[in-house]
C-alpha cells in the first residue's frame, strides 16, 4: 500500500500533470477571500508584536479552515510563524498538537523556543533518546518518532518499541501480538491531537530518508491537520495535490515571495580576515 502511494507521486504522466493543474487553482482561486483573511488577522495578529504578512495570513486562515496547508518560502521569511499559529489554534480549540523537526538538535531548539512562548508546562519533548512531558498540550519531536505514532495508531499497534527511530524494524508474532494488547499510553494515543506541523518538509525529496515525511502523511490520522513548512519547491502544486489525494482533506498551497529577506552573502576565510568570494559582494540569492 506505500509503495503504491509513493510511486503515484514520483512517476506522473501526462495526463495526471493536467489534472494536478487543474486541481491546484481550484485549490488556490478564491478559496482564502478577504474575509478570511481579515478573520484571521482578527484572531491572530494579537499574538505577535510585528505585522503578519499577507501569506503568513492566508496560512493561518486556512488552517482555522480545517485545510491542510504547504508552505514553501525561502529561509528567513517566517515558516516558523506559520507553525507557531497552527500549534496556537489547537491549543484554543482545547486540542492537543505536535511539531516535528529532522534533527534531534533542532528539535531542542524548537523545544526551549515553544517553551517560552506557551509555558513550560505545557510544551513537551521526544526525540527517542530524551522524552519530557510527553503528551503535553505541544509535543516537539524528530519526524521519525511521529512517524513511528502515526504508524502505530494507523495499525493498531501500541507502544511498540517504543522511541526508536529505525526504519526497518523485524517483530516476531509473539512481540506484535504483545504490543497491541498493551493500553495506549497517553502519549501513544493521537486522538486528541488536531494538528501536525511537519518542518523541513522539503526533505520529501532526499533520498533514503525523504520517506519518512511521505509516510507521516500516508499513516497520519484522518482528523489531523498537516501543515508542513518548506523552502521553495519546483514542484510544490503536485505534492499538494497529492497530499489531498492521500488524506482526503483539502490541501492548500501557499507560497511567500521567491525573495530571500535574509540575504546570503559568499566569503571565504583567511587567518586575518573574511574576503568576498565574488568581485561583486552583494552577489547571491
Amino acid at each position: 500500500s506505500t509503495k503504491r502511494k509513493v510511486t503515484m507521486l514520483v512517476k506522473v504522466d501526462d495526463s495526471y500533470e493536467e489534472q494536478v493543474s487543474i486541481s491546484n487553482s481550484n485549490l488556490n482561486n478564491n478559496i482564502i477571500d478577504d474575509e478570511s483573511i481579515q478573520n484571521a488577522h482578527h484572531q491572530l495578529q494579537s499574538h505577535f508584536s510585528f505585522p503578519l504578512d499577507q501569506w503568513q495570513l492566508s496560512a493561518g486562515a486556512s488552517i482555522l479552515a480545517n485545510h491542510n496547508v504547504i508552505v514553501c518560502a525561502p529561509t528567513g521569511a517566517g515558516k516558523t510563524v506559520v507553525g507557531e499559529i497552527a500549534l496556537r489554534i489547537a491549543l484554543e480549540r482545547d486540542t492537543k498538537a505536535i511539531y516535528t523537526t529532522p534533527l534531534k538538535a533542532l528539535s531542542n531548539q524548537k523545544f526551549g523556543e515553544m517553551r517560552k512562548v506557551f509555558g513550560a508546562d505545557r510544551v513537551g519533548l521526544a526525540t527517542g533518546d530524551i522524552s519530557i512531558r510527553r503528551g503535553a498540550d505541544v509535543t516537539i519531536m524528530t519526524t521519525e518518532v511521529y512517524r513511528n505514532m502515526a504508524w502505530r495508531a494507523n495499525t493498531g499497534v501500541s507502544a511498540l518499541l517504543d522511541g526508536m527511530e529505525m526504519d526497518d524494524i523485524e517483530v516476531d508474532t509473539v512481540t506484535l501480538e504483545g504490543a497491541r494488547s498493551q493500553e495506549n499510553k497517553d502519549y501513544d494515543n493521537l486522538s486528541s491531537n488536531s494538528v501536525v506541523v511537519l518542518d523541513e518538509f522539503h526533505y520529501m525529496g532526499q533520498k533514503g530518508r525523504g520517506s519518512t515525511w511521505e509516510e507521516c502523511v500516508i499513516f497520519n490520522p484522518t482528523h489531523t491537520q498537516i501543515v508542513g513548512l518548506s523552502a521553495t519547491l519546483p514542484n510544490a502544486a503536485r505534492l499538494a495535490s497529492w497530499m489531498e489525494s492521500v488524506t482526503g482533506r483539502k490541501s492548500i498551497l501557499i507560497e511567500a515571495n521567491d525573495k530571500r529577506p535574509v540575504p546570503l552573502r559568499y566569503y571565504f576565510a583567511t587567518k586575518k580576515d573574511f574576503a568576498p568570494l565574488f568581485r561583486d559582494e552583494e552577489a547571491g540569492p
